[in-house]
This record gives structure tokens, sequence and C-alpha cells, in this order.
């Protein structure tokens, strides 16, 4: 049996092990230590009682290789192109933190540290609408009343399942997105998040005109025409009338005054702005995940007061 040791992966509460699409995430033997070890940016209890903590990368489990290992959906480059990797993409992105592997081994016992500083050992700014939306299912074990959520593993299996179909892979193109989205919900100033998530939303408008509009049209189309679109084709709002427009090229223009000037416009509600363009671009990957959002984070609510100018 070979085995790969996993850096970053927090379980959930009680939750022994994840198996996703054949691969098997096994506790280490110390998980309680190497959790704590771990970035965490509050106190908190549940399984353990857990210390804010400054953090680093943290070996928290193994993963159980399969005999036939599937291909990546996604196109990684170098030679670990294995569906192990879209599995960390997901990890990554549901639990907000860089979870990465190093290469196989026939044992549970590290035998090589290179490229562990490569990655980021802090928790996530964002994504956290993600995580929220995958229902909550428990999963009894003794003694009661403790239980751990299945729901995450069951989760992500779905999610799997749907972006390795062809009918996802065709109309997103792939699913490069998620990529960007892992660059875009790292810890990293305001200001970067909001252009790496305009990016994306750029990037959705795309391929999803691209049979009808060529490349030339695209780049054309101002990105309020953009954003519309997209609020509409995921049902964050109706239909978008004269003032909800106005509203929206502020967006722009906090997109084109970052640009060109490196700043937000110097207005009060640049900030909350950004963050809601955010909130609003986890609200649609959620959609496009094949999941109900969570409205966790206020975020129809604050887009309805937003577009009415409130």
């Amino acid at each position: 049996m070979k085995f790969r040791p996993v850096y970053n992966l927090e379980f959930p509460s009680w939750c022994p092990e994840l198996n996703i699409v054949g691969y098997r995430f096994l506790r280490v033997d110390d998980y309680q230590q190497k959790l704590q070890n771990l970035q965490h940016v509050i106190s908190y209890s549940s399984e353990f009682a857990i210390k804010k903590n400054t953090g680093t990368h943290s070996l928290t489990a193994f993963v159980e290789i399969p005999k036939n290992e599937e291909k990546a959906i996604f196109n990684w480059s170098g030679r670990d192109n294995i569906a192990l990797m879209d599995v960390l993409l997901l990890l990554t992105l549901f639990t907000g933190r860089d979870v990465f592997t190093l290469g196989p081994q026939t044992d549970k016992q590290i035998i090589r540290t290179s490229d562990v500083i490569i990655a980021d050992p802090r928790v996530f700014d964002w994504g956290g609408t993600l995580r929220c939306s995958i229902p909550y299912k428990k999963q009894t074990i003794d003694p009661e009343p403790y239980g751990y959520d299945i729901g995450f593993e069951e989760g992500l299996n779905k999610i799997y399942k749907l972006i390795s179909s062809n009918d996802w892979q065709k109309k997103y193109k792939g699913g490069y997105f998620l990529l960007l989205a892992k660059s875009a919900f790292k810890h990293q100033i305001l200001e970067s998040a909001f252009i790496q998530c305009w990016t994306i939303w750029e990037h959705l408008f795309a391929i999803l005109n691209s049979q009808w509009l060529s490349g030339k049209k695209i780049q054309q189309i101002g990105s309020a025409d953009k954003i519309s679109f997209l609020l509409v084709e995921f049902a964050l709002t109706g239909d978008i009338d004269t003032a909800s427009r106005k509203r929206i090229e502020t967006l722009t223009e906090i997109r084109n005054r970052l640009i060109h000037f490196g700043r937000f416009p110097e207005r009060s509600s640049s900030y909350n702005d950004a963050v809601l363009f955010i909130r609003l671009t986890e609200f649609i990957l959620s959609k496009i995940l094949g999941l109900s959002p969570s409205n966790v984070f206020n975020t129809v609510n604050n887009l309805e007061r937003f577009l009415r100018n409130e």
C-alpha cells in the first residue's frame, strides 16, 4: 500500500477519515497537536480546545493511494497529473487552507520534506461561502452524543462527480476559474483579492459567451454589462434596471481606479463594495459547483441594499 503525507488538512470535528473519489485521508496519530500547529486566527473549542496561533505548515494526514489512479480533470503541470491533485484543490477551496502533498511512499513515515516552503501556511481570507454551502449531515459515532459531519465528504464527492462530467467540462471550459479562485481567496490585501475576483468574472463571461461572441467582441463589451449578465445568469438578481446599472458602474469605477492608480476610490463605501464583490464571487462559484449558496454573510441582502443604493 502506498501513502502520501498531506499537509494542512483540517478534518471536520470527530471525523476520523475522509474518502473522496477513491482516496482515503487518515488523520496522523498526533492529530490534535498537528492541528494546533496550524495557523488559527481565533481561539475556539470543538473536538479540541484550540488557541489562536501564528502557525505554520503541519503534517495532519496521510492519504492512501488507490491501486488504479484516475487521470486529473484539470491540466496540472509536472508528473502528478492525477485525480489526487483535483481532490487537493477542492479540499483547499473548501477548508480555506493550502492543502498539499509530497511524493508517494510505502509507509506512513516522512521520507522527504522538499517543496513544503512554497505553499502558504496562512488561513484563507475568503471562500467561506463555499464551505457553508455544503449541507451538514450528522454521522453518529460511539459514544453518543458525538458525531461528525459526513455531509462534507458526501458533498465533495458530489462536486467532483459534477465537475468531471462532460457537460460541465464543456460548459466551463475545463473549470480553470477554480484555480483562479485558489489564488483569489488566499490571505492578501483586499485590493489583490478584488482584482483577482474581477478576473474570474471576466473569465466566466468569456467562456459562457464564446459560442456566439468573438474574442474581440468580448473584449469590447463594457464591464458593467458583463457583471449585469452574470448577476442575472446566476439568479442573484432579476432584470437590471437603469438605477441598478448605475450602481454596478460604481464597481467598474473601483476596478478602473485600482488598475490605473493603484488604489480604491477615496470614498467610504469602496471597502464594503469590494468585500461584497468578493462574496458574490463565492456565491457564483457555489452555484457552479452544484450547491445552494449559503447566505451566512448576508450576501443577498447586501447586494439588494447595494443595488438600491442604501
